[in-house]
């Protein structure tokens, strides 16, 4: 998507259709990180995407860098290729960590649409919170009066759309609705590799990827990281740390399992925290899933509720290192979108809001039956 081009003119086309506004521009990035998340599961390539798409718009606009509005568009785009995708199973790298450490403790394989019926609303909620109160705490000191002449510009330079873009959007629309049709509750089980080999199959005969791009294409050390990732929670399991960790806190989870917002609250402080020592996030999952899960099982809790605050929690960023595409954005924009000061600002409204929005949505939980 990313190489034939069409990712960027789908960034470009929902911009065109929101208004030239500090508010205009962040909602459209929102619905460009959801939309993207759907056919590329990395947020790495997503922010690799938007940011610089976010960075030319500010510079275009004549925004000062390290400015106000500078630190709210570029921190709420971060915020926009990370967190929509958590709202579906494979809208992000952690989609696969959860399926290997659910495959561990045995459980069922976790369900496309089950998934979606217990995260995507309060991914979206909190999508949208980050938005309105990021304007808040960094109001820009003038109102955006500009028309949407950029957008056009870059629409434009893309030229008509190619072959390769309309094969490529066909190849990843028909993958996204055989994977969301999977399993054993569906009309078809084909697994989700087998359809993502098709699919490569698909583009390798049309000729959108080719042999070259197989060395260069993807980044192999992400893949062997992932492969590490996937075996984590057997190593972690081996050396007992488990039964560590859970002798600390299961006692604890006992005396608050009767209380689902405060079970739920303290999971995602923990996730917060240890994030600090984690920066993947990957590690966090297992460590935290594995002792609760059947504790929360026999109490009424699907494991899919656990799984909630282990991803939407897992993009803190009061230091960047904790936040691979905070990093990433530095990096992509020098160092002059945004200060410390304003990263810690909108990192600590993230925090808030993801406590806040877990732990009330135990309500919904319950009415949906996911929380008995």
């Amino acid at each position: 998507m990313k190489s034939t081009g069409l990712a960027q003119r789908i960034s470009y086309y929902v911009l065109s259709l929101f208004p030239a506004t500090y508010t205009g521009i962040l909602f459209a990035f929102f619905v460009i990180g959801s939309v993207l998340s759907l056919g590329i599961p990395s947020m790495t390539v997503r922010t690799a995407i938007m940011v610089p798409i976010a960075w030319a718009l500010v510079q275009s606009l004549g925004i000062e860098a390290q400015s106000k509005g500078s630190a709210l568009i570029i921190l709420t785009t971060v915020e926009m290729a990370v967190v929509p995708g958590v709202g579906t199973l494979m809208g992000s790298l952690n989609g696969p960590v959860i399926t290997a450490v659910f495959a561990q403790t045995k459980m069922a394989p976790i369900e496309f649409w089950d998934y979606v019926k217990v995260m995507a609303l309060p991914t979206f909620i909190i999508c949208v919170l980050i938005i309105l109160i990021n304007q808040i705490l960094m109001k820009p000191d003038t109102p955006l009066k500009v028309g949407s002449g950029f957008v056009k510009q870059e629409l434009k330079k893309l030229g008509p759309i190619t072959r390769n873009e309309v094969i490529t959007g066909i190849i990843v629309l028909a993958s996204i609705f055989m994977w969301a049709t999977a399993g054993p509750k569906n009309w078809q089980n084909i697994p989700s590799f087998v359809i993502g080999m098709i699919a490569l199959g698909l583009f390798g005969l049309t000729g959108i990827i080719k042999d070259s791009d197989i060395a260069t294409g993807v980044s192999w050390t992400l893949l062997l990281f992932i492969g590490g990732v996937f075996s984590l929670a057997q190593v972690v399991d081996k050396q007992n740390i488990f039964k560590w960790i859970g002798g600390y806190f299961i006692p604890v989870a006992t005396q608050m399992v009767s209380t689902p917002m405060l079970i739920i609250g303290t999971v995602t402080v923990a996730v917060l925290i240890l994030r600090f020592v984690d920066p993947t996030g990957f590690l966090v999952i297992p460590v935290l899933f594995i002792p609760l899960v059947d504790l929360m099982m026999k109490a009424g809790f699907s494991p899919l509720v656990i799984v909630a605050p282990l991803t939407v929690a897992s993009g803190p960023f009061f230091l960047s290192y904790q936040n691979f595409w905070i990093a990433m954005s530095e990096g992509l924009t020098g160092g002059k979108a945004y200060t410390d000061g304003q990263r810690m600002k909108l990192a600590s409204a993230y925090a808030v809001i993801v406590l806040v929005v877990l732990t009330l949505s135990v309500v919904f939980w319950k009415m949906t039956g996911v929380i008995k």
